[in-house]
């Protein structure tokens, strides 16, 4: 190794050691090197960096105030292929450990593959943050960029979290007595709210300009983060696309390029204060068929949590479904394990919405609730799927502006909506005898609007006059 003082802070030069060598000391040597003196810059050579599996959780750990630079393509980490499989979750580029934080750490210019389904077992992370250990449950690893990398085969290419388990039985943060009572009354929303566990969101993740391929869960996962960006990542053959998660607020899902094996983006359980914009979302080519993931999904997670997803900004996306037998675009879901989610404040404008869409909760109904959502400006070429209110609370749902495509007739069965100014180019629309107390005003249709409703407000509405 080579070193010299800049004026950034050190600079060491790893060349790369070739596949015949592990690379596990020769690394962790440098970014120790750097990160004592204060800061600087690991930059890698070209050529393989075989990297070993620990006894532990993770071979290499990067640390504070640390940029790791490849020289682009060439530059290739790698977990030793063979690897014997193993069911535990494994780091071999860990960003902190599970005590201790990183803070100010670049990863840029470089390929790495994790092996995870090569290997055919456990979880093969990428460049992750997990701070695991109880006293680390209110520290957080700040100012992390993961940029302009080639990430192959990793269970999960880029992100930050602490344990599920902990977030409603974290009796570090909040006293055990009202940790317990938590769990018990699914008093999700509270906990989110928690002061301590507010100021220990990770904060500043950027992760863009990366080419992500093959992953077999979350491709990013940014968890109990406060700002975020996920930006201009080209992300293909992933079980699902990006995931805020956990209370995650301020973060940006921009100009990404998804095509999904299971899921596309999904917004979940607690995160609020979230904007989608400019992507293009779509399955994968072998994407399985009978498959009901959806381009855009809302939902929670598998814990007896009640809580609430809103203040979401949707906008300029397009979202393309025409491959699985349920062609969904989009859709809510709320687990069975959910004492109960609210869907709130969200705007849906301005988006090409390719396939169906789903303003109902095919799994678990009764404990979904969706309120003050406005879907306006879209161009629809599927149904508009909704449900009554016997079995999906929704109210104050504004319908306004849409385009909608598909030959036929959208029927409308839930009630207290606002369906007004939409074009039906090709049907009209049907009011359900579920559908109670709807406002239907000034739409444009190829045949008069059919109300079995009941209390329908029904005004300025038009035929299309037929073509000459």
């Amino acid at each position: 190794m080579q070193a010299g003082t800049l004026a950034q802070g050190l600079e060491t030069q790893v060349p790369a050691p070739g596949a015949e060598t592990y690379a596990d000391e020769l690394l962790q040597q440098a970014i120790d090197k750097v990160s004592a003196a204060g800061g600087g810059t690991v930059v890698l050579g070209v050529g393989d960096f075989k990297l070993s599996r620990k006894a532990g959780d993770e071979t290499v750990i990067i640390k504070s105030n640390v940029t790791l630079r490849g020289q682009g393509h060439a530059t290739h980490i790698y977990l030793d292929p063979k690897t014997p499989p193993n069911p535990l979750r494994y780091f071999p580029m860990r960003i902190g450990s599970a005590k201790v934080p990183a803070n100010n750490v670049v990863i840029e210019n470089l390929r790495y593959t994790g092996n995870d389904k090569l290997i055919g077992g456990g979880s093969v992370m990428g460049f992750n943050a997990r701070l695991d250990e109880p006293e680390s449950m209110l520290l957080s690893c700040d100012n992390i960029t993961v940029r302009n990398c080639w990430i192959y085969d990793a269970k999960q290419a880029a992100g930050c979290t602490k344990p599920a388990s902990n977030l409603y039985n974290a009796k570090y943060v909040i006293p055990a007595a009202e940790a317990a009572a938590a769990s018990k009354d699914g008093a999700g929303a509270k906990f989110y709210g928690q002061p301590e566990r507010q100021a220990s969101q990770f904060k500043n993740w950027q992760v863009h300009h990366n080419f992500i391929d093959t992953c077999g869960n979350k491709a990013i996962e940014l968890a109990e983060c406060n700002g975020g960006l996920i930006a201009d990542n080209y992300i293909i053959n992933c079980e699902d696309g990006p995931q805020v998660i956990f209370g995650s607020r301020n973060v940006r899902i921009c100009d990404n390029q998804v095509f999904f094996i299971r899921t596309g983006i999904n917004i979940t359980e607690g995160s609020h204060h979230i904007t989608v914009s400019g992507n293009i979302v779509e399955p994968a080519f072998g994407a399985k068929l009978k498959n009901w993931g959806a381009c855009l999904v809302f939902r929670t997670e598998p814990l007896p949590l009640a809580t609430t997803v809103s203040h979401v900004a949707v906008t300029g996306n397009v979202f393309r479904n025409q491959t699985t037998d349920a062609k969904v675009t989009l859709r809510f879901e709320t687990r069975k394990e959910s004492l109960g989610c609210c869907y709130q404040a969200i705007t849906l404008t301005g988006n090409v919405f390719d396939g169906d869409l789903q303003f109902y909760d095919r799994v678990n109904p009764a404990m979904t609730t969706m309120q003050d959502i406005v879907f306006a400006d879209n161009i629809c070429e599927g149904s508009f799927v909704n449900a009554p209110v016997a079995e999906v609370a929704s109210s104050r749902i504004t319908v306004r502006g849409n385009t909608f495509r598909l030959p036929g007739n959208q029927v409308l069965k839930a009630s207290r909506w606002i369906w007004s100014d939409n074009t039906h180019t090709a049907g009209t629309l049907e009011l359900d005898t579920a559908a109670k107390a709807n406002l239907v005003r000034n739409n444009v249709t190829t045949s008069a609007i059919r109300d079995q409703g009941v209390k329908t407000s029904l005004n300025g509405n038009e035929v299309l006059p037929n073509d000459p």
